[in-house]
């Protein structure tokens, strides 16, 4: 009896220190393929620096190139919600769901990135809320508020792909 407690004791210390040295994962921490700062993407660190230091025109010609390049957005955020749209209401047209996301931390300085989303029901619906998504579309508007205080990017885009980002998806 006192030889099996020797062992218990001993296997449970061991298990315990072995335990221990192993590093901690934050269950809740955003997947490291979540890289809306350094992922190739439309508004990422460096083009959100190039966007932020243009003169007006040159944001509203921005804009309109973007605009006209169907399928040439890209983007990450974090969901917030999504619904369906009924026919006749506002964004109906570029599709019948839509889902509203953000980037959780600002990207750049203290700009702060909004987006509203619209997909078909099948790409949109299975995303539930606080799940990082990656998207590509066609931008559909683009508003920038450059005198408020923190900056913030409002986009629309009309999604041809959305896909939740894991820990196994490959980093952009």
């Amino acid at each position: 009896m006192r030889r099996s407690l020797t062992a218990l004791f001993f296997t449970s210390a061991l298990l315990a220190v072995s335990g221990c040295s192993q590093p901690k994962k934050d269950i809740l921490a955003l997947p490291a393929a979540y890289d809306p700062q350094g992922a190739d993407l439309t508004f990422n660190k460096k083009n959100l620096e190039s966007f932020n230091t243009m003169k007006p025109q040159e944001r509203a010609d921005f804009v309109k190139a973007l605009q006209d390049k169907p399928g040439s957005f890209r983007g990450q955020a974090v969901t917030e919600a999504g619904n369906g749209l009924a026919a006749g209401v506002e964004g109906s047209e570029h599709g019948p769901w839509e889902t509203f996301a953000h980037v959780t931390e600002p990207v750049l300085f203290e700009i702060t990135i909004d987006y509203r989303i619209f997909s078909t029901e099948e790409l949109g619906r299975p995303l539930g809320r606080n799940l990082p998504i990656s998207f590509t579309g066609t931008l559909v508007d683009l508003r920038y508020d450059a005198e408020s205080k923190p900056r913030k990017l409002t986009i629309q885009v009309k999604a041809d792909a959305m896909a939740l980002i894991t820990d196994k998806t490959p980093a952009s």
